[in-house]
Order: C-alpha cells, then sequence, then structure tokens
C-alpha cells in the first residue's frame, strides 16, 4: 500500500509554523493511522515542487535545501530530510523511502541562488548535458549520505508517468553513481525496455503487464502494484463512487497478481475539505482519502478491509497449496477471475465482494 503524504497541508489547514515542533505533533496521528493500515514507502521530496506549481492546493516543499553558493559551487542542507524520514519511521513507516524527483512535469527545478539571494528556477531536459551538470553533484552527496544513514537500500529515485527517453536518461544516470541505485515510478504507459530496471513500479489500471514479467519481478522481490488515477470511471476511489469499490481494489489486486496499490494521495487537501472535496478538474476526493482532524473516512476504511482481504486470500492460497486443496483454489481463482475492471460496468463492487467474502469466511 502507497498512499503518498504531504505535509505542508497539515501545517496549513491546522495554522501552525511548517516544521515546528507542532507541526511534528499534528502530523503523528496522521502518519500513524496510515501506518497501522499497511502503508509501507514514505513519500520524501528532494526538490521544490517535484510536480509542478498549481498541481496541489498547497506546496510541495523540498525536504533538501538546494544553495548555488556564489562562487558556482553547491551546498545540500539534508538535515530536514533526516529529521522527516526520522520522524515517520518513527511512526510505523520504515520499509521504503521513495524520493520525488529528478523529472518534473514541465522540468523546472528551483534551487535557492546566493549570489541574487532569491529562488532561481531553471528548465533542463533528461537529455542534455546541462541536465547532468545540474542533477550529479547531489545525488553524488545524497548517495554518500544516504549509505552514512544506512537509508541507501531502502531509497528509491521516483518518477510519476514520465517518458520512456527522460527515464532512460535518469536510469543511466543513477547508475553511473552506484549501480545499487533503486528507481521507482508510477506509469501510465508500460515499458518493457526499462521495467528490469524499476525496483518499483506501479503500473495504471487500465494498463496490462504480461504474466511472465509479473512472476520474474515477484521472484526478485521487486514490488508490482496499480493505481486509480483521474481518468477512470471505475474503480473510483472518490467521494461519489461505491464505497465497496475501495474494498474491490484489494481483490483486484490479488486477481492480477500484484504486491499492492498506489494511490495519489492520503492528504493532499483542497482549501476547505470537510465542505468541498472537488479541486481544480480532478474528481472530487482524488486528492485525499484522509480528512483534516484528524478524521478516517469510508472510502479510508473500506480500503483497509480491502487490504485484509487480500491477507486471508493469501494466506488460503498458500494453505490449499501445501495441503493439496486443488478443489479449494480453483473455486478462490474462479472467484477472483470476475474482478476484472469492465465488470464493474454491469456488477456492483458491492456484490461481488459480498459473494468472494461468503468464501473466505468459509475457513
Amino acid at each position: 500500500m502507497d498512499l503518498w503524504q504531504y505535509p505542508d497541508p497539515i501545517a496549513k489547514i491546522h495554522n501552525v509554523p511548517m516544521w515546528s515542533k507542532a507541526h511534528f505533533d499534528l502530523m503523528k496521528p496522521y502518519y500513524r493511522a496510515l501506518a497501522k493500515a499497511g502503508q509501507k514507502t514514505i513519500t520524501a521530496n528532494i526538490i521544490e515542487q517535484p510536480w509542478e506549481l498549481d498541481h496541489v492546493y498547497f506546496r510541495d516543499p523540498s525536504l533538501v535545501k538546494w544553495v548555488k553558493k556564489k562562487d558556482g559551487t553547491w551546498a545540500f542542507d539534508f538535515s530536514l530530510f533526516d529529521k522527516y524520514i526520522s520522524f515517520v519511521m518513527g511512526c510505523g513507516i520504515n520499509q521504503r523511502i521513495n524520493c520525488y524527483s529528478m523529472i518534473t512535469w514541465d522540468l523546472s527545478f528551483i534551487y535557492f541562488d546566493e549570489q541574487t539571494a532569491k529562488d532561481v528556477t531553471i528548465k533542463v531536459d533528461p537529455s542534455t548535458q546541462d541536465y547532468s551538470k545540474f542533477w550529479l553533484p547531489i545525488l553524488r552527496q545524497f548517495t554518500a549520505h544516504l549509505k552514512n544513514k544506512n537509508w541507501f537500500n531502502i531509497t528509491a529515485i521516483a518518477m510519476d508517468e514520465r517518458p520512456l527517453e527522460s527515464m532512460q536518461a535518469v536510469i543511466a544516470l543513477l547508475k553511473s553513481i552506484d549501480l545499487n541505485w533503486k528507481i521507482a515510478l508510477a506509469t501510465d504507459k508500460f515499458h518493457p525496455e526499462i521495467q528490469k530496471d524499476i525496483f518499483d513500479l506501479s503500473i495504471a489500471s487500465y494498463l496490462k503487464i504480461e504474466d511472465t514479467v509479473l512472476a520474474e519481478r515477484k521472484a526478485a522481490n521487486k514490488p508490482t502494484t496499480f493505481y486509480t488515477a483521474c481518468i477512470e470511471n471505475h474503480p473510483g476511489p472518490y467521494t461519489f463512487s461505491p464505497p465497496a469499490e475501495n474494498t474491490w481494489l484489494a481483490w483486484h489486486a490479488a486477481y492480477k497478481g500484484y504486491t499492492g496499490y498506489l494511490f495519489w494521495a492520503f492528504n493532499t487537501w483542497p482549501a476547505n475539505p470537510l465542505q468541498d472535496a472537488r479541486y481544480s478538474h480532478y474528481p472530487s476526493g482524488t486528492f485525499f482519502e484522509f480528512y483534516p482532524g484528524p478524521r478516517t473516512s469510508i472510502r479510508f476504511e473500506k480500503l483497509i478491509e480491502g487490504i485484509q482481504d487480500f491477507e486471508k486470500i493469501s494466506i488460503l492460497k498458500e494453505g490449499f497449496i501445501k495441503d493439496g486443496k486443488l478443489d479449494n483454489l480453483n473455486e478462490l481463482n474462479k472467484i477472483l477471475s470476475g474482478f476484472e475492471i469492465p465488470a464493474l460496468d454491469s456488477i456492483s463492487a458491492a456484490l461481488m465482494v459480498e459473494k468472494g467474502k461468503e468464501f473466505l469466511n468459509k475457513f
């Protein structure tokens, strides 16, 4: 399970200074609830606005301070990154760190310029030498820093729906620093050319991935999940969607052989999320599963229900195979085969989940 976390909205909604003790105290119950639900990955920005400026209502601040000094050299401050990662780990989310992002949507990158005493925005394409020149200093220092913290092996540089050519350039650059760098990608186009280079791969719900590729990735212990975004009618974790579709998501993952589910996001709220869950052109509720307060949601609780079902399905499958109960295994697989996305156009998620649970509850 990977619901992306956003620290800035918690500070803004609760009207406390960013990164203050009050801010960290307020974040704790949110992240503990997320950890209890099964969250595995910390969302960590290493550049300001790693998507684009108007992508969300509040800001996407960097956990790393970039400073270009007057002599043209770079200085990077990782102290906030260290504090935040340690804090989130203390809340129980501690298996992986996904760092966003080396490829912003508009290829803009923000840093503080000591000469002008202002933030500067530059545009560089991953295929250029200027891009490599821009990223090499931080990558070298960040790699050494992560190793010193014993976090390198659980950290990935993460990208979101970026083109193949850009991904190939970033992969080559990271591997030139250290062959063991992990890469995460949520993608709306499956690229077989690079899938072996991607450690944490999440594909859009409407894409297909070969069973042989899934099996290969599972054998290599590489997370392979699916995500829902902003364009699907079903399944839809929106405020206006049937609540059972949130439980249905995990049954679909079990059928397809995915290791989990990704959703943007856990808590990047609009201005008044308790009154209006809409923002810009996005469907209502796309930005969050959890409300300020902290308050859970029907959607979030139904998602947890699905995760519990997923775990029981995994345990039963293992037991059926071990005990040679092939009739039971075949019946379970037949039930799971109905959890195809197009089926939701004619059969309700509630009915499909109910029938599935009838089988699970026999054991």
